[in-house]
């Protein structure tokens, strides 16, 4: 059975499995619900799709605040949700918008750079003129609040808010046709971005690609529907649909470009 499961997934996606399928085993025997750190949406995809062939139910915090990131909530069958026990906080970052501005990497470095934290204890960072909040782990917004301080050359505080005064991103999604002579990822990238196959290849060898929020660097890693391709300094698209072959047999494709995080 394991082996057939694997064989639905890149290789790449593994060891999550694995992590995956403890945790769901361990739900389904102890009756104990519990919740992940963040997860990217290709995760929370795959944790929601194994989970159907245990008796457990498996909540995402997407679901219900919007965001990119998520908490996912792994509960046993009888469970009752509680939003409470996504154990999630929302952190309001508060400084002097008519002296600094502060933007969405800068706020991404001081957190990982100054306070040397994993990524997975944070989600989302949300930056909308002058305001900005940041999801986080609630076992560790305390410390959050105690530590950041200062961001960039700006003092800030940071403070719990409501999670429904949540900020929300008005994404503006634009989609575009393109023609691939196959479904390669270098052959994607230059043809998306509109870059020379070398270049493409060069950004890949670079590790400045990611497919589905896993670095990427083999040219010629096969792309399927809904995979996302994310290029440093470039953007990010979906891959929405194929459109069947052009009259020179080159795949048709809609994408969709996001804005970059």
């Amino acid at each position: 059975m394991m082996k057939d499961l694997y064989q639905h997934f890149s290789p790449e996606d593994r060891e999550f499995i694995d992590r995956s399928l403890e945790l769901l085993q361990r739900v389904q025997d102890t009756y104990a619900f519990e919740t992940t750190s963040f997860l990217n949406p290709h995760q929370v995809s795959i944790l929601k799709n194994i989970g159907k062939q245990y008796d457990v139910q498996v909540f995402a915090s997407s679901d219900y605040f919007p965001s990119e990131l998520a908490r996912v909530l792994v509960a046993p069958s009888y469970y009752q949700l509680n939003m409470a026990d996504f154990e999630l906080s929302l952190l309001e970052i508060s400084y002097a918008s008519k002296f600094y501005k502060i933007n969405h990497s800068q706020i991404m470095g001081t957190l990982l750079n100054q306070l040397g934290i994993e990524r997975k204890t944070f989600g989302d960072i949300l930056v909308i003129e002058d305001r900005a909040q940041i999801f986080v782990d609630k076992k560790l917004a305390q410390y959050f609040i105690d530590n950041v301080l200062k961001i960039s050359k700006s003092p800030v505080k940071l403070q719990e808010v409501e999670l429904e005064e949540q900020l929300i991103e008005q994404k503006v999604t634009v989609t575009k046709d393109i023609l691939v002579s196959s479904l390669r990822l270098d052959k994607l990238v230059a043809s998306i971005f509109k870059l020379s196959r070398s270049q493409a290849v060069q950004l890949i060898s670079a590790k400045h690609v990611k497919l589905n929020y896993a670095v990427s660097d083999k040219p010629d890693q096969q792309i399927e529907l809904d995979d996302l391709i994310s290029v440093r300094r470039f953007g990010r698209a979906k891959v929405l649909s194929e459109n069947g072959f052009s009259k020179n047999g080159k795949h048709k494709l809609t994408v969709e470009l996001l804005s970059s995080k």
